[in-house]
């Protein structure tokens, strides 16, 4: 059995089925995770822009969270499956007292470097450190035309993204689908976010004080 260092969550082994019929053993809180986090949103019919919200960069502060990592990933997924016709990278918080990047550059390094992605096709968004700001700073980003927009969030913080960017993009007519980008935890500079139990709880809490605040 091991143990989760943040919380002393203890995690069970779960078995489960995989795709060759085999025995894979994953954690109680990875089985957990996968019972709880929202479903994906059906993708628009026709273009959309895509939107990556990024969360922490990494440890040294120099580079995207594997968090982040993800979400960039999954965007440049999607479009190369033309499921839209262009990026906004969304993410303003970067490590205190170092000279790093945000989480916007630090995804837009980071697929520039593993992608033939193009860079005119990639707008960032570098002031939101908080999930309302991340709505709010990139809705200005839109052109009057571009009314559906897919966006891609880790798989735990998709549920506050969703709930976030719907009520504060309320009345403007965007058609909004939320997908999930999956992470393994840890290798970023906030600690909270280590572990699904630690990041749950954290994320949790946030949404309910988002809630309390109006926010979503």
């Amino acid at each position: 059995m091991t143990i989760c260092p943040v919380l002393r969550c203890p995690s069970h082994p779960k078995k489960t089925r995989n795709n060759r019929g085999g025995v894979k053993i994953v954690s109680f809180w990875q089985w957990l995770e996968k019972r709880l986090v929202t479903a994906d949103d059906p993708l628009p019919r026709g273009s959309a822009v895509i939107i990556g919200v990024g969360i922490d960069v990494s440890v040294a502060g120099n580079s995207a969270s594997p968090y982040s990592k993800a979400v960039a990933r999954k965007c440049g997924n999607l479009f190369e499956a033309k499921s839209g016709h262009r990026i906004i990278f969304t993410g303003g918080y970067f490590k205190p007292g170092v000279t790093g990047v945000t989480e916007a550059r630090g995804m837009a390094h980071y697929l520039s470097i593993t992608s033939e992605m193009p860079r005119d096709k990639v707008s960032l968004e570098i002031m939101a450190r908080r999930t309302y700001l991340n709505a709010d700073y990139t809705l200005p980003l839109l052109e009057p035309w571009e009314n559906r927009v897919i966006i891609v969030a880790q798989q735990w913080h998709a549920r506050r993204v969703r709930a976030t960017f719907r009520k504060r993009w309320s009345g403007s007519g965007i058609d909004i689908r939320v997908v999930k980008a999956w992470s393994d935890y840890g290798g970023g500079s906030q600690r909270r976010l280590d572990h699904f139990c630690s990041f749950f709880l954290w994320d949790t809490l946030a949404f309910f004080i988002s809630r309390l605040k109006g926010y979503c």
